[in-house]
């Protein structure tokens, strides 16, 4: 197995840093109106736990949605990515709002399964929308790097696509079929179970917490869709007791 076949990614993702849409750039279309991605927002915020004392690294940042959440909340935040363009394109879209950040923010190119840091550098971590893009060698790698950089005791949060889901159910069975009919393409992202992840971090920490959210198919229309964010944001018990949807963070603290 490659363990750098995630580079094969690097195309594609120089190729997104031109979407119009500082979102849709790297998360695909939106679905959520404003007031839906706030209550996400604030919910992952005081799930990470950022305070003034602490320097963060954002691994994989895309255009930078991480660093506008987290920037005013943290002492310094250190953005990578592989993707030159996204690189140029998360420096251009954060420049305007700087005087905003509390935190002192830079972005470079890196590359998250050989981390450019010396051990114990940061307090926290976060990385969204990253780890699916890697095969089973390279996110290893990539957990260790980034418990490697974690100083001990701090927080790593990923966020991963959920195959339990049932958008993973149904894109993973279509993809099956297409193997079986076409053979498959060369560029797919992974589906996988948030209890692989889970196996997978308790070698680098113990996962604290998990927060899902995404109840919908790829059938649904948007709108269908848009509703059903808005029924979780309302009625949270059911995620609560039994947490499962396409988007799926965990909590880390870093042995």
């Amino acid at each position: 197995m490659n363990e750098n076949e995630h580079l094969k990614w690097k195309p594609f993702w120089d190729a997104q840093a031109d979407v119009a849409d500082s979102h849709e750039a790297v998360r695909g279309d939106r679905i959520m109106s404003d007031d839906v991605q706030a209550f996400h927002d604030m919910m992952l915020l005081a799930m990470f736990g950022a305070t003034q004392a602490d320097a963060v690294l954002d691994a994989g940042c895309g255009t930078g949605d991480q660093i506008m959440l987290f920037s005013p909340y943290t002492r310094e935040i250190t953005a990578i990515d592989f993707s030159p363009k996204m690189v140029n394109r998360c420096r251009a879209r954060i420049a305007p709002e700087e005087f905003h950040f509390r935190a002192k923010v830079s972005v470079k190119t890196g590359d998250i399964t050989a981390l450019p840091f010396s051990d114990d550098t940061f307090d926290k971590a976060v990385s969204v929308a990253v780890l699916q893009y890697l095969n089973p060698k390279e996110c290893d790698k990539a957990l260790a790097e980034l418990a490697r950089v974690i100083k001990p005791g701090g927080v790593l949060l990923i966020h991963i696509k959920d195959m339990w889901s049932g958008t993973g159910m149904m894109i993973t069975f279509a993809r099956f079929l297409r193997a079986i009919i076409k053979g498959r393409p060369p560029l797919e992202y992974q589906y996988r179970t948030h209890w692989w992840y889970k196996k997978k971090v308790r070698k680098v920490g113990l996962v604290e917490a998990t927060y899902a959210y995404g109840t919908w198919t790829p059938l649904m229309p948007k709108r269908m869709m848009a509703a059903i964010a808005l029924w979780e944001t309302k009625f949270r018990l059911l995620q609560e007791l039994f947490p499962h949807g396409k988007e799926y963070f965990i909590k880390i603290r870093i042995k």
